[in-house]
């Protein structure tokens, strides 16, 4: 074995490594963050009166979702080397059902920061713009909108388990279509511009409101525009190294590469594509920080949950019930 082959079978561990390392904490960390956030917001229900709250709970909802078809799938294939998510089959699904969550998330971020900029707005009419009757009409858009984005991905793919264990489209055309707009515009250039630009002018309407000292910002709204601003500044801190990542990925996917260069790429790739996934998973740890009544409502729901545990759990002692028990028969007589 030379050592260039050396090299390359290093490179491959590394790649495993990372994915294992790296990949379980966030997917644990993710899952436990989005199933608290999806319960705190259903108890409470501020989503039904609220629209930044309904974005919330929504990207919440895909965000669990991309963690599941994604990271998990991925942590499978490329840490595991496992075959088991490696069919046709699926080589064409969990691609679509991934893009259509991450998508539909970033989608909430954005109309989420544009809501904090309405409800921010010193001008009545905007203010009145935010309601949940119009988010939820404009969730189901544009999901609609992603699942006819994704579709013909169904049909140009196939499984190519050498080198890379991935799937590859057999279009070219729809390959650059994928490359430069559904990854590169709306999944990293997009969401980073328009989150960036509401994000902004939401703090500026604050900080304006605040020199002016007028209460044209309620102390719930406050509250979610602080939320959304911090898990903004998050996402972009996560999304901006991938999305430089794959700028350059994809302004040399047509040179000629060597083995060693396609694997120390690989290598790369599978970092920052994982890296991305804490997008997924800061929301509930931005709102803990951002909000101390956030933190207050989670132990409230948490100290419900488990009065409602304890109550289902209880058992009575076998002399309490073997006396009810006659003391209804004798009564029946």
């Amino acid at each position: 074995m030379s050592s260039n082959d050396t090299s390359i079978r290093q490179l491959q561990l590394a790649t495993q490594y990372i994915a294992i390392a790296i990949g379980f904490p966030i997917l644990i960390a993710g899952i436990i963050g989005n199933f608290l956030n999806i319960l705190v917001f259903l108890t409470l229900g501020n989503y039904k009166t609220n629209a930044s709250s309904f974005y919330m709970l929504a990207k919440s909802i895909f965000d669990l979702s991309a963690l599941i078809f994604g990271l998990i799938g991925h942590i499978l294939i490329q840490g595991f080397r496992s075959s088991a998510l490696t069919s046709e089959t699926w080589c064409r699904i969990r691609i679509p059902l991934l893009y259509i969550s991450s998508l539909s998330s970033y989608t909430c971020l954005c109309l989420q920061s544009i809501d904090s900029f309405l409800c921010s707005s010193r001008n009545a009419v905007l203010r009145q713009q935010s309601t949940v009757q119009r988010g939820r009409y404009l969730i189901l858009g544009f999901l609609l909108l992603w699942f006819c984005n994704e579709c013909p991905y169904y049909f140009m793919q196939q499984l190519s388990i050498i080198p890379n264990w991935r799937c590859q489209t057999t279009n070219t055309l729809y390959a650059q279509y994928r490359s430069y707009f559904t990854i590169l515009t709306l999944s990293v250039i997009a969401p980073i511009v328009i989150t960036s630009l509401f994000g902004y002018l939401s703090y500026r309407n604050l900080h304006l409101s605040n020199l002016n000292r007028q209460p044209t910002v309620s102390n719930f709204s406050r509250q979610m525009i602080s939320m959304t601003l911090l898990a903004i500044l998050i996402v972009i801190l996560f999304q901006l190294p991938y999305a430089i990542a794959q700028m350059y990925f994809t302004a040399t996917a047509n040179y000629s590469k060597s083995i060693y260069r396609q694997t120390q790429e690989q290598l790369a790739n599978v970092f920052f594509f994982i890296y991305t996934y804490n997008a997924s998973v800061s929301s509930f740890y931005a709102y803990c920080i951002a909000s101390q009544r956030f933190r207050q409502q989670i132990v409230q729901v948490l100290k419900q949950l488990k009065t409602i545990f304890q109550r289902r759990n209880q058992v009575l002692p076998f002399t309490e019930t073997g006396r009810s028990a006659t003391q209804k028969k004798t009564t029946q007589l």
